[in-house]
């Protein structure tokens, strides 16, 4: 779509050049104008959402102790430092075999749970079939994977009263 956009001014401009040299000029500089504005605020709002990411951090483990349940073999270490509370956010899981490079999990998840600001909370995940790359294990060990994660998502605010 911006391509579009691009290649219709490109040509409005091309056209106007060769017909009307100072008017021509004139709207390069007003579209110059706008795209520095444009690209002014999208940075900002880009690092803004960057420091967000940042300020809640995740750490995964296979735990048996902590995650009793074996449906949900995964504890999910969650630190907010933002001065802000956690509504919502999500994050990747990736799993590879212990002592190899490949993936052999990959898997998107959610969660909608408050964590209050400077808070650490731990929470258990399942582990989803579908996203084991093939051939798929029959059976699912946690504990013969090494898990990591990132945050790829984090809603501020205060929860919806119940």
């Amino acid at each position: 779509m911006v391509w579009i956009a691009a290649a219709t001014i490109a040509v409005l401009l091309a056209a106007l050049l060769l017909k009307r040299r100072p008017l021509a000029i004139g709207v390069a500089a007003v579209i110059a104008v706008i795209g520095a504005i444009v690209w002014f605020f999208s940075d900002g709002q880009s690092r803004l959402q960057r420091a967000e990411m940042t300020a809640v951090t995740v750490s995964v483990a296979a735990n048996n102790k902590t995650c009793a349940n074996p449906d949900r073999p995964i504890a999910a270490t969650f630190t907010n430092t933002s001065d802000q509370t956690v509504n919502r956010l999500s994050f990747d899981l990736v799993g590879r075999p212990l002592g190899k490079t490949d993936i052999a999990y990959r898997g998107f998840l959610r969660d909608e749970q408050v964590i209050a600001p400077g808070d650490t909370v731990t929470r258990c995940y399942a582990l989803l079939f579908h996203a084991f790359a093939h051939p798929r294990p029959e059976i699912i060990d946690a504990t013969k994977y090494e898990w990591s994660a990132h945050v790829t998502l984090v809603g501020f605010g205060q929860p919806p009263s119940s």
